[in-house]
């Protein structure tokens, strides 16, 4: 925790980053595991996120709300993609589409989707940005400097991520009442 506390220049800042740790730290480390499947890359997919996170502490007002235990949970899954990225080039494509598309897909939707429900069976490259944007309130500039995406990008996948939420919501009425938009 010391190199963290190094790069935060308030007494406070840190006191406040150290309840997030030790509050969320675990989370953040089984979520890592499961996408990653190994401790060693699981702790740096969650080592980055924390590193990511002394930028955007001044944003957390209460360490231990759901909002912050979201955000953790979107920085550590986000920074488990990017390593799975990363190893790309040397792991057959494949094996990653398929570990990819099973982290991602849903098991089978249930008779009456709700928006929560939907949001859960988008993929993280569509859920991550909605979350950011909307439950948390980031603004398009501070969403491209976290996911290390452009603004253009950010708002092309806002706007594929409405698009397609939209679109599950749709068939999922006209499954469920028999009517088409």
């Amino acid at each position: 925790m010391l190199i963290y506390f190094q790069l935060i220049e308030t007494e406070e800042a840190r006191s406040r980053f150290e309840i997030v740790y030790r509050t969320h730290r675990d989370m953040m480390f089984s979520l890592a595991m499961r996408i990653l499947g190994s401790e060693a890359d699981a702790e740096d997919a969650v080592h980055q996120a924390f590193l990511k996170l002394t930028d955007w502490l001044d944003r957390i007002d209460d360490p231990r709300s759901p909002k912050t235990k979201s955000l953790l949970a979107l920085m550590a899954e986000h920074a488990a993609l990017d390593m799975l990225r990363q190893r790309r080039r040397t792991v057959s494509l494949d094996a990653l589409d398929e570990l990819e598309d099973a982290l991602t897909a849903p098991s089978a939707l249930p008779v009456r989707v709700d928006l929560q429900t939907a949001m859960a069976a988008l993929p993280a490259r569509y859920r991550e940005p909605l979350l950011l944007r909307y439950y948390m309130g980031f603004s398009v500039p501070e969403i491209a400097e976290m996911l290390s995406l452009s603004e253009a990008n950010v708002y092309k996948t806002l706007q594929r991520a409405r698009q397609r939420l939209q679109q599950m919501l749709d068939e999922e009425e006209a499954q469920t009442y028999g009517t088409h938009r």
